[in-house]
């Protein structure tokens, strides 16, 4: 059977290649590659007759294959996968990639070549991503039924490329501004580098720094955030098991009205600390436990989108391969007085799922990325099974975020990040959300967003981070923005026109991509980068967001 297949991929790889030397007169692949100066740059023309073949680096082993594409005449040698960050675009017969740390793109004049090549490129991605032939028994194996027929399906997608996310209300209502304006910055006096910031939704945010330090921010109504010159740095404490030698927060929620802080730290993850940010001191600390034995918990989230302005007591926890709900009060409603804090529910799966995060809409639905990039969606209702499951694309999900209503969710990955429509019509002709019921193949395509690759060449190749929508908190509104950070940059995507664009641009597995957004560059890396909460917008249409650096903050706005 393997020689089977190995013959069968050299005779794909053989008819592209014949396809290519047996090009039509006038027919060409012209190769440019993309040359960097300062924060421009330009496309210089390598050569007008590009000679693109894919080999197998494993073609004398036993073991399974593992494409490359090489461009005669060039330094392309690129491993075919997600790090290469492949971009078509089919009305214009081009592929733009990474290879060698540099941004090439070849352009293609006849279309049946474009479109061959493009096919055997797409095998050759999923082959090396999943491990099997990009047939419908390999789809299935790798993507599961519900999307073997979609993605990587040339036929599948191009049925679909064309469609929007969501085409409700005026779509031109909100223009994308050409930049975002900076309406205020200040530095920091110290050198104590800025970690990351706590954005609040009543007075106060905060910029958490090394050793349990948070300097207090003032939310200024269409002004972002200001310093307040007010600090507070929390200890451990006398906690048994408590380490005493570092206390920096891998993990911060404020909770309570936001008169307290749930914190966690790597040096002890089986602890959880509980601040008061009035008096600026921790007055208590607890054990992860179930049945009596300690659990390490990597992450936490509120119960809901809102739960940090209420009294709510209860949030959820997520390790490796657990997702929990606890409570700080007694079932009878009381504030624990144990050094154990109460296990609610959940489930603690025996292997495989290696969550990395989480996030909650507006009525608790659970949002949940992984190592594997796999997106589960879980109900408010249980913990113990995700009613959909988006599978992976061959890099892990790093962050998520749920709009409050619960109808999209963003996953971010080092290399893009993609958009998830949750409702869709189900069998009954009825509006249906993946939350609740198993959405199966019956929703939108995904939707990615990626950088330009004349952009990943100026941000280093830099990882993408931490993407999340515009913050609201009620019902009646709806999310304007998306951002993420980069290397020494903040990207802004306008929401609106990622759901209603009919993207011409395929990326990975064929999905549609969107490479239209705002970026911002700083002198520093970004560390991270915040919405304000809707009442402190200046209107609807603003993109109040808060920018640090490690030694800066930063006030962007529209």
């Amino acid at each position: 059977m393997g020689a089977q297949q190995s013959a069968d991929a050299a005779a794909a790889v053989d008819e592209v290649e014949g396809e290519i030397a047996a090009e039509p007169k006038g027919c060409s692949i012209k190769l440019y590659k993309y040359v960097a100066a300062g924060s421009a740059g330009a496309w210089e023309l390598v050569t007008n007759s590009a000679r693109p073949q894919f080999y197998d680096a494993k073609e004398d082993t036993s073991k399974k294959s593992d494409w490359y594409l090489e461009v005669d005449g060039s330094d392309v040698d690129v491993r075919v996968d997600q790090a290469a960050g492949f971009i078509m675009d089919p009305p214009h017969g081009r592929v733009t990639f990474n290879a060698g740390g540099s941004v090439w793109a070849m352009k293609v004049n006849d279309t049946m070549l474009f479109k061959s090549f493009a096919v055997d490129l797409n095998n050759k991605l999923f082959q090396n991503t999943y491990g099997f032939e990009n047939t419908e028994a390999g789809r299935t194996k790798g993507l599961g039924a519900d999307y073997a027929g979609r993605m990587f399906s040339m036929e599948g997608v191009e049925t679909r490329v064309d469609e929007p996310m969501d085409v409700e209300g005026d779509v031109d209502q909100y223009e994308t501004p050409d930049k975002l304006n900076e309406r205020s910055h200040f530095e920091e006096d110290d050198d104590d580098p800025i970690l990351g910031v706590i954005m609040g939704a009543t007075d106060n945010s905060y910029l958490m720094k090394a050793g349990g330090r948070f300097d207090v921010l003032r939310n200024v109504v269409g002004g972002g955030v200001e310093d307040k010159a007010v600090s507070f740095m929390l200890t451990p404490g006398t906690h048994k098991g408590a380490s005493t030698s570092s206390f920096t927060p891998s993990r911060v929620l404020l909770a309570q009205c936001e008169r307290r802080m749930n914190l966690l730290t790597p040096h002890d993850p089986n602890l959880l600390h509980h601040a008061d940010v009035e008096t600026g001191k921790i007055v208590s600390t607890y054990n992860f436990q179930k049945d009596s034995v300690d659990i390490p918990i990597k992450e936490i989230a509120h119960d809901n989108k809102a739960a940090q302005m209420d009294g709510t007591s209860t949030f959820l926890g997520l390790d490796a391969n657990r997702l929990c709900r606890w409570d700080l009060r007694t079932a009878g409603g009381k504030v624990t007085d144990s050094s154990v804090v109460s296990y609610q529910e959940g489930k603690d799966y025996s292997r495989g799922t290696n969550f990395n995060c989480m996030a909650t809409s507006g009525d608790g639905f659970v949002v949940v990325g992984a190592q594997d990039g796999t997106i589960r969606l879980y109900s408010s209702s249980s913990l113990t099974r995700a009613k959909t499951s988006i599978p992976g694309m061959g890099a892990p999900v790093t962050s998520v975020d749920v709009t409050y209503d619960g109808k999209w969710v963003v996953a971010t990955t080092d290399q893009y990040m993609m958009v998830v429509k949750t409702t869709y019509t189900n069998d009954k002709g009825a509006l249906a959300n993946g939350f609740v019921n198993p959405m199966g193949g019956r929703g939108s395509m995904p939707r990615l967003l990626r950088l330009k690759p004349e952009d990943r060449a100026r941000t280093g190749g830099k990882p993408l981070a931490k993407g999340k929508f515009s913050w609201i908190t009620e019902s009646g509104t709806s999310e304007r923005w998306i951002v993420a950070s980069c290397g020494a940059n903040s990207v802004i995507w306008n929401f609106n026109k990622v759901k209603s664009a009919s993207n011409e641009v395929l990326s990975f597995g064929g999905l549609p991509t969107n490479m239209d957004y705002i970026i911002t560059s700083k002198e520093e890396d970004v560390v991270d980068a915040a919405f304000q909460h809707k009442r402190y917008a200046q209107d609807d249409d603003d993109a109040s967001v808060v920018v640090a650096t490690q030694h800066s903050v930063f006030n962007l706005g529209n």
